[in-house]
């Protein structure tokens, strides 16, 4: 059994693999990736002569490829990346601006000492009036809007606000930009992956290609930290598969494993 093992440095490049194995859409450039390790395991097989002129010596030898392994440490969370880290997929967010007018305003349920979520997240300008709309309810007295980015309204139980009371909710909200992540919404997570970069050893340019890799995220990911940990890293196994009609799971400088 033998093994040749590879670290690089450069620029990784993903694209997301359907069911069937094939691309969807194009590769998207990987935040810091580093480093990016790939081990292939091979076994050699040997045909002894049984012969009595040239008995135990070698006549035939076969080295196969018994397993690819690999690893890579992600040191940026973008949104494919996290989403990757946590099973999940990404989704952009392109709601258009807007705000829920008094005259049709929102209603909302009262529940005492507990926040209740708007249907629109970063708010700007709420009022709350009663279901009659004669009563306007005072910030800070009444309710907080204690997470504007997240629409949540907390009704105060100190104020005049009853519990289960029906209110009439009014307020802006901005425009969704950038991705959202939905956790666990994939089973596996299964890319092709292209490298342009360089051994770390020596130095010497290499490229890398695998046609189909399964991501696994190898350790815990802390999404709410201390000051200290911003940057964690996100750590992966990867499995290596070979697609039907090819030979190897990918080619290193244009050469199959």
């Amino acid at each position: 059994m033998g093994a040749r093992a590879y670290s690089l440095i450069g620029t990784v490049y993903m694209g997301l693999l359907d069911a069937n194995k094939a691309l969807v859409g194009g590769y998207k450039k990987v935040g810091n990736v580093y480093p990016f390790s790939c081990k292939v395991a091979t076994e050699q097989k040997k045909q002894i002569s049984r012969m009595v002129e040239n008995a135990g010596q070698v006549l035939h030898a076969k080295t196969t490829i018994t397993d690819v392994t690999g690893a890579m440490n992600i040191r940026e969370w973008i949104p494919e990346t996290l989403a990757w880290g946590l099973s999940g997929g990404t989704a952009a967010m392109t709601a258009a601006a807007g705000a829920v007018a008094a005259v049709t305003p929102e209603a909302i349920t009262a529940v005492l000492g507990a926040a209740v979520p708007l249907a629109h997240k970063n708010v700007t300008l709420v009022v709350i009036k009663d279901a009659t709309d004669t009563t306007t309810y005072v910030a800070g007295t009444d309710y907080n809007v204690v997470s504007a980015a997240l629409g949540l309204i907390e009704i105060l139980a100190t104020g005049s606000i009853t519990d289960a009371e029906v209110l009439h909710a009014s307020y802006s909200y901005a425009a969704e930009a950038g991705y959202k992540v939905d956790i666990g919404s994939n089973a596996l997570i299964r890319v092709a992956i292209m490298i342009d970069g360089k051994n770390e050893e020596d130095g010497t340019r290499m490229t890398m290609e695998f046609d189909s890799v399964v991501l696994a995220s190898s350790a815990d990911i802390n999404l709410i930290s201390d000051p200290g940990t911003d940057y964690e890293e996100l750590p992966f196994t990867l499995t290596f598969e070979t697609l039907a009609g090819q030979t190897s799971p990918g080619r290193i400088n244009g050469v199959p494993l």
